[in-house]
């Protein structure tokens, strides 16, 4: 079962860092073209981590229930 959750939680944040790595080089990109930006990389950053984050707990947990779901519904004895 920790393979499960292993493995779960890589996908989820492997996932999590290409979908956030997008969404901060599209913010930095959109905020080249408006005339207030903030000062700092700092609020990218949290942002950055508060996804990755969730994308891995999100991968973890749905990795370990459709371990369960399979090991309860599997029909080859």
């Amino acid at each position: 079962m920790n393979k499960t959750i292993t493995t779960g939680a890589v996908v989820g944040f492997a996932l999590g860092a290409v979908v956030f790595i997008g969404y901060t080089l599209a913010s930095w990109w959109v905020c080249f073209g408006l005339r207030s930006c903030p000062a700092h990389w700092f609020p990218y950053a949290i942002v950055f981590l508060i996804g990755v984050s969730i994308f891995t707990i999100v991968g973890a947990t749905t990795a370990t229930i459709l371990r369960r779901l399979y090991q309860l519904l599997r029909v080859d004895g």
